[in-house]
């Protein structure tokens, strides 16, 4: 397991942190994602076996929101 923290630009409500943590129900390999909209970022603990960052970056982006390693 590995965990990164990326800065997400676009979070500005609570909604907008519990919709980037709700990646990890669609990535299979995620075990947790931690975000806070008033930080501007989020930590993810994943398996980089099974999902990889540009994944994990690209389901963001979906999402409507650009993160970047912190």
């Amino acid at each position: 397991m590995v965990k990164k923290t990326y800065r997400v630009e676009g979070m500005h409500c609570p909604n907008c942190a519990m919709n980037v943590e709700s990646i990890e129900d669609d990535l299979s390999g995620i075990k947790q994602v931690s975000a806070s909209y008033q930080k501007g970022w989020m930590v993810v603990e994943f398996d980089e076996a099974k999902v990889s960052e540009a994944q994990i970056l690209a389901a963001l982006e979906k999402r409507g929101y650009q993160a970047f390693p912190a």
